[in-house]
């Protein structure tokens, strides 16, 4: 591949397929594999799938009947874009703007673009059915999946998300057209680019590599990541296992792109807060200080964090570990209380005061997303 060319997809490994998928393949092959994986056919029964493989008509009619009318959320870019979603050249911003209209009005631009040789982009993303399709998702069930899990909608014409990665385990179903992804293990951080952290177009840190046409002569190392990548396409009825922290990049492939995704993460109580607001306080609390204190943290994080040499204090009973012991009810409202206090301390009063009101009045729901 030259160094700026359009990516060659046969080249890349397939990811693995599976069908008749149960609960008991799930969970007791795909999920601890810790890998994507394609579950082919697995919610090909759901009406709305039905209804999509009938016509773009049925399908409207489907949405319509079904829709409470609350507006939500719709990313609109511009023709030259090109439905890839992205940062602007100058990283100021993202590259679309966004406008609330309810889903069957949303449904129905996409299809009047259908014939269109250069539409503008529509896309929504993440929309919880309950709140907007109810009956919907009471007629979408995952049965192979016994964690409670929210069937949230994406929506668009031919768009691209950047490479990006969830939080959460997430199995992403297709109910009309089809979609092509391309995912990245973990450890390929360093060799994707990856943009400001807190700012991607879909909320997540992304990668500033346009997958389709690579720039591998300012991105050199993004060619290693594509020597491991693996690629799946799917179509209606199929969906796909998306471990938490995999990277991958999703192109829509029709004029018309439904699917309905379902997030879930094994590894967190209820108490537990989200590893990345763990990584926000550290970047605040350990880049400024010096280089030798840097490694001192580094060694205290492997040890009692990491653990990568066991348990840090076998030493101490377990009733008196504190922080390194069991998680109860009051050990969290004191950590959380502590982590209050480390964020206002450096507030001016009039402003950290009313924030450390609020923060402890919610601190016992900053459990997971």
């Amino acid at each position: 591949m030259a160094m700026t060319d359009s990516l060659q997809y046969d080249s890349l490994a397939k990811t693995r397929e599976w069908r008749d998928v149960t609960l008991g393949t799930l969970r007791g092959q795909i999920i601890p594999a810790d890998r994507p994986a394609v579950l082919r056919g697995v919610v090909e029964h759901w009406p709305i799938v039905r209804a999509a493989a009938e016509s773009p008509e049925a399908l409207s009619e489907y949405i319509r009947a079904r829709d409470c009318g609350r507006p939500i959320r719709v990313m609109v870019g511009q023709p030259e874009i090109r439905g890839v979603y992205f940062f602007r050249d100058d990283m100021s911003g993202l590259n679309f703007e966004q406008v609330y209209r309810p889903t069957h009005e949303i449904l129905a631009s996409i299809l009047d673009y259908r014939d269109h040789p250069n539409p503008p982009s529509l896309y929504t993303g993440a929309t919880a059915l309950e709140h907007t399709l109810p009956q919907m998702a009471r007629e979408c069930p995952l049965g192979i999946l016994d964690k409670p899990a929210q069937p949230r909608m994406w929506l668009g014409n031919a768009v691209s998300a950047a490479t990006h990665y969830d939080n959460l385990d997430g199995i992403n179903c297709m109910v009309a057209g089809r979609k092509r992804f391309i995912f990245f293990p973990p450890d390929q951080l360093p060799n994707l680019y990856v943009g400001p952290l807190e700012l991607g177009p879909g909320g997540q840190p992304t990668s500033l590599v346009k997958v389709s046409a690579p720039d591998l002569e300012r991105y050199p190392r993004f060619a290693q990541a594509l020597a491991v990548a693996e690629t799946a396409e799917l179509g209606p009825g199929d969906a796909i296992f998306i471990p938490n922290l995999w990277w991958h990049n999703v192109e829509s492939l029709e004029p018309l792109n439904l699917s309905v995704n379902f997030w879930w993460y094994d590894a967190l109580d209820d108490w537990a807060a989200e590893p990345f607001a763990a990584l926000a306080h550290a970047l605040l609390a350990l880049c400024p200080l010096p280089q030798s204190r840097r490694e001192i943290w580094r060694m205290m994080f492997e040890h009692y964090v990491f653990r990568s040499g066991g348990d840090p204090v076998p030493y101490l009973p377990p009733d008196r570990r504190g922080m390194l012991g069991e998680m109860t009810p009051a050990l969290q409202d004191h950590m959380r209380s502590q982590l209050i206090r480390s964020l206002t301390k450096s507030m001016p009063s009039a402003l950290g005061e009313p924030i450390r009101r609020l923060l402890w009045a919610a601190r016992g729901r900053f459990g997971t997303q």
